[in-house]
Parts: structure tokens; C-alpha cells; sequence
């Protein structure tokens, strides 16, 4: 591997506060359309599972590019893809604040999943580049880390900013800041000493799509990608549906509903970076990626179906939150070690292996929002939504365990 030094290694800590800072302004997104379900519902005329469609959308969009996005990142230039990308985003999402129709509003979200769907990508291909092994998952904890900080600031602070100025000059005013973002990337992004490549290099294409199907083929890779959509499921789940389960079973005020929901993520904000921790140490002490990530992701998913199974059945609102709390805690934990599995077992192949990885992780925002508003809907009730997270959770812990493999020794 052509090792390129480019920069000094303590810039690292630069991009990871910059990754931190994307994943910040996206999550924000997330975290707002589901403190706006009730005006957005009100005023065009949707049920849960029509909304359910409506947040489907914008997961579509990120589907649709996280695989192409990934394998670009590996060959182009970072800075560039991931500052067009931001820069998209903002724009659609100002132009969100402004749609009054249902179809264009749809629309748009389904653009805003295209300019989102480069982030996750280019974060651990920017990672690959800055960081070595022994210390990756600390790394990408601390850049994740702006997922549960937008949506612990974003309980408090969205509500009572949608309250006051309402939902869509919210939208408006996010786009604007997610402008200045893209340019801070687009200033201060630079190439990685570990980058493996020349940009100015042709890629072999006979080795492309020999990497390419070996990706595909990796059973370790499928896994956790698999693994990955249990994540997103819950993530989604919480993001899209948690205000509207606590608004619809107890009938709590927003904005306490927004104070509510910030619990899960100051949890996640505390057990995030103590997983990677724990992951790097193990990884220093053994050399194995299957016991510092394979099996800190299963035990961290076996511990959120625990607590997942008692809201199977109606709970004081106290318990409820408590068990919420936790579940989406424990399953938020081992986010970084997903990227790690990947980087670990693909570095010079990150971007395309996180984009595939993304993918189902992108599949489950499709599927959580729609089967959650069916259920609910169906069986007037959040029972069924609970249930099938159970199931599924429990099956990625199936899958990590029996399944993942990623120190025997498989084609790249």
C-alpha cells in the first residue's frame, strides 16, 4: 500500500471535530421533523402511516446514493464530494421550510437523503485516512458522538424553537446553518497521512470489481451490515416515533416530551465513547476484530432487547422512559464499531465498504418509519412496533454471533 503523508497526524483531531460537527447539523434534521409531526400531520392532512411514508422519503434518497458515494470517496477527492454534498443538504432544506404541497414536500425529502447520504461514507473514509487501528474506534465514537448531542440538544431546543417560530422557519433556519458548515469542511478538510492512494493514479478496474465482489461476498461484511439495519431500525424508531409514542400513550405536552426524549441520548453521549474505548484496548491487547467490535456490538444489542421486551406491555410513563432510555442507550453504544469492522477488514476499500454497510443501515430509515405507522395504526397501538424491534434486534445478535467471522481469513 502507497502510503501518501500529506499533513501532520495531530490533525486528526481536527477532522474528527469536524466529523463531529457534521453529524451534528445532519442529526438535527432527523431530530426535528419528529418534533414537527403533529403540525406537519395537521396541516397535510396525514395518518401515522402516510407520515410513516413522508420520513421514508428522505431514507430512500440517502439508499440511493451511500453505495456510489462510498466507492467515489475511495477515488476522488474527499473534501470536494463531502462539501457538495453539505451544501445540497442546505439547500434542500431550506426549500423544505418553503413547500406547501404534499408531493414537492415528499420530494424534497427524498433530496435531502441525496445530499445526507455522502456523510456517513466520507466520515470513515476520513477517518481510514487520519487514524490507525489501535485507537479507530475511539476516533469514530467521538466524531458519532454529534448523533446523540443533536438529539439531546435538539429534545429542548427544536421544541421550543418550533413553538416559537414554528416548523417552518425551523427548517429555513437549519439550511442556513448547514451552509456554513460545508464551508468549514470545504476549508479546513485536508487529505490524510495514511490515504492510500494518488488522486492523480488511474484505478485498475479488473481490481475494482474483484474488491467490489468480494465486498459483497464478505460474510463478515453482510453481517454487520445486517447488524447495522437493527441499529438503524431502533435509531429511526427513536428518532421518528419515540415524541409521537410518549404524545399518543400518555399524552404528554411537547415540551416535555422534549425533555424526555434528550434521556436516551445523554446516555448514548456517556456509553458511545466507553465503547470504543473498550473496543481499542481489546484490539491493542489481542490484534482480533472480532473481540474488540464484533462482540462489543452483540453483547451492547442483547442488552437493548431487555430492555426493549417490557414496553412490549403498557408501562407507567416513568418506567417507560426509563426502559427507553436504555434500550436505545445500549443499542446507540457500539455505533463506532460498526466503522471500525469496516476500515479494519477494508482500509484501502472504506468508503465502498462503509457504503455498502450504510446502505441497509439506509434501508431500515425506509422500513422503520412504514412498519412502525402501520402497526401503530393496525393495531392501534405500539405493542406490535415493539415486538418486531425485538425480533429483529434479536436477530443481529444471531447474526454477530454465529455469523461474523472477520479474523478468518476470507477473499478481498
Amino acid at each position: 500500500m502507497n502510503l501518501k503523508i500529506t499533513h501532520k497526524p495531530s490533525y486528526r483531531f481536527v477532522i474528527v471535530g469536524l466529523c463531529f460537527l457534521l453529524c451534528l447539523v445532519n442529526y438535527m434534521d432527523r431530530a426535528i421533523i419528529s418534533f414537527a409531526i403533529e403540525p406537519i400531520k395537521a396541516e397535510f392532512g396525514l395518518d401515522n402511516a402516510r407520515f410513516g411514508l413522508l420520513t421514508s422519503a428522505f431514507a430512500l434518497g440517502t439508499v440511493s446514493v451511500n453505495a456510489l458515494a462510498g466507492w467515489l470517496l475511495d477515488r476522488s477527492n474527499v473534501r470536494i464530494i463531502w462539501s457538495i454534498g453539505i451544501f445540497f443538504w442546505s439547500i434542500i432544506m431550506i426549500l423544505l421550510g418553503m413547500a406547501h404541497m404534499l408531493m414537492l414536500f415528499i420530494a424534497l425529502r427524498y433530496l435531502l437523503g441525496l445530499g445526507e447520504g455522502i456523510n456517513f461514507p466520507a466520515m470513515n473514509r476520513a477517518m481510514a485516512d487520519w487514524v490507525q487501528p489501535e485507537e479507530l474506534s475511539q476516533m469514530v465514537s467521538l466524531g458519532l458522538l454529534g448523533v446523540p448531542m443533536a438529539m439531546l440538544i435538539g429534545g429542548p431546543l427544536l421544541s421550543h424553537l418550533i413553538e416559537a417560530i414554528g416548523w417552518r422557519n425551523s427548517f429555513i433556519s437549519l439550511g442556513v446553518l448547514g451552509a456554513f458548515v460545508a464551508l468549514a469542511c470545504a476549508l479546513v478538510y485536508r487529505k490524510g497521512p495514511y490515504h492510500s492512494c494518488s488522486e492523480k493514479q488511474e484505478p485498475d478496474a479488473d481490481k475494482l470489481n474483484v474488491s467490489w465482489l468480494a465486498l459483497l461476498k464478505n460474510r463478515t461484511l453482510l453481517a454487520t451490515s445486517w447488524s447495522f439495519f437493527a441499529f438503524g431500525y431502533v435509531l429511526f424508531f427513536a428518532i421518528s416515533w419515540m415524541p409521537g409514542y410518549l404524545e399518543q400513550t400518555y399524552n404528554m405536552k411537547l415540551t416535555t416530551i422534549g425533555w424526555f426524549s434528550s434521556l436516551p441520548w445523554a446516555l448514548a453521549l456517556v456509553l458511545m465513547p466507553l465503547a470504543g474505548w473498550i473496543s481499542d484496548r481489546i484490539m491493542l491487547r489481542t490484534g482480533s476484530t472480532r473481540k474488540s467490535r464484533v462482540h462489543v456490538i452483540w453483547i451492547c444489542q442483547l442488552v437493548a432487547v431487555a430492555f426493549f421486551i417490557p414496553l412490549m406491555f403498557r408501562q407507567s410513563p416513568t418506567v417507560a422512559v426509563f426502559c427507553l432510555s436504555f434500550a436505545i442507550g445500549f443499542s446507540m453504544m457500539p455505533n463506532s464499531s460498526y466503522y471500525s469492522i469496516c476500515t479494519d477488514l477494508f482500509r484501502d476499500q472504506a468508503g465502498a465498504a462503509t457504503g455498502i454497510m450504510v446502505t441497509f443501515f439506509s434501508l431500515s430509515g425506509v422500513v422503520s418509519p412504514l412498519l412502525t405507522g402501520w402497526l401503530t395504526d393496525i393495531f392501534s397501538g405500539f405493542t406490535a412496533a415493539f415486538g418486531a424491534l425485538v425480533v429483529l434486534v434479536s436477530s443481529a445478535v444471531f447474526g454477530m454471533i454465529f455469523v461474523a467471522h472477520p479474523d478468518a481469513p476470507e477473499p478481498v
